[in-house]
C-alpha cells in the first residue's frame, strides 16, 4: 500500500464527490456487515493494529502534515477543520483523497480514503478499478490475514462479467466489499462504491467512543 507520488491538485468538486461517495458507502455498509460470505479465519492476525502509513492512532492532527508529507502526500487547501485533516497524493498509481477524522482532543481516530475511478471517455470504470480492489485485498490479507467477511454479489438484471458492473454498482445492485476486524478493536473496510471509487476505511476503537460522546452532547441540547 506504499506506492505514492504526489499528483496535481484536484478541483473542490472532485474532492467533495469523493467524500460524498464514501459517506454513502459507509451508510449502506453498516447495514450489510456480516451479511455476505462470512470468512472466519483462525490464521488471521487478530492482534494487529490497522495503521495507515504506519501512523499510530491518537497521533495529533497537527503533526499529520509532516508525517504524510514524508510519504509524498500534501494537505488539501481548505482541508484543515476542527474535526478532520485532508490530504491528497497517489495510491496504487491513482489520485487519492485522504481524510483523517479526529476526536475532541484533535487526535486521529479514523481514516477515510477514496480513489476515484478514471474519467476517460470509452473506458469502463469497473474494469479500471476492479484490479486495484483485488490488488488491495491481496496486500491486506498478506499483512493482516484473511478477511472476516466479503461480498462480491450482483443482483438481477446484472451479473458479474456481463460488462454492466459499473451500472450495477450505481444502482446499488452490486456489493463489492471486504472487512477485516482485529482483536485490538481496529476495523478496516475496503470497497467499490456507487461511483466505482475504491474506498478504504480504517477505524480505531476510539472512533466509536468519540462518536458516542458527540451524540450524547448533541442530545443534551434537545
Amino acid at each position: 500500500m506504499n506506492r505514492r507520488i504526489v499528483g496535481s491538485a484536484p478541483s473542490t468538486a472532485r474532492a467533495a464527490l469523493a467524500c460524498l461517495g464514501l459517506a454513502a458507502l459507509l451508510a449502506s455498509g453498516a447495514r450489510d456487515v456480516g451479511a455476505s460470505n462470512p470468512k472466519p479465519d483462525t490464521k488471521s492476525k487478530k492482534s494487529a493494529r490497522y495503521l495507515f502509513a504506519s501512523i499510530p492512532w491518537l497521533t495529533a492532527g497537527d503533526s499529520l502534515a509532516e508525517a504524510l508529507g514524508a510519504r509524498g502526500y500534501k494537505p488539501v487547501p481548505g482541508g484543515t477543520q476542527k474535526d478532520r485533516r485532508q490530504f491528497e497524493g497517489r495510491l496504487f498509481e491513482r489520485w487519492t483523497m485522504i481524510t483523517a477524522l479526529l476526536d475532541d482532543r484533535a487526535r486521529v481516530v479514523r481514516w477515510d480514503i477514496s480513489i476515484p475511478a478514471p474519467q476517460q471517455a470509452g473506458r469502463d470504470p469497473y474494469l479500471a478499478q476492479r484490479p486495484v480492489y483485488d490488488d488491495a485485498v491481496v496486500e491486506m490479507e498478506g499483512k493482516y490475514g484473511r478477511r472476516r467477511w466479503y461480498s462480491d454479489q450482483f443482483r438481477f438484471p446484472y451479473n458479474k462479467g456481463d460488462g454492466r458492473e459499473a451500472r450495477a454498482l450505481e444502482e446499488e445492485k452490486a456489493k463489492i466489499r471486504s472487512e477485516w476486524v482485529a482483536g485490538s478493536g481496529d476495523r478496516m473496510l475496503l470497497a467499490l462504491d456507487q461511483r466505482v471509487s475504491l474506498t478504504l476505511v480504517y477505524e480505531s476503537p476510539e472512533w466509536a467512543a468519540a462518536e458516542k460522546e458527540r451524540r450524547k452532547r448533541k442530545a443534551q441540547d434537545l
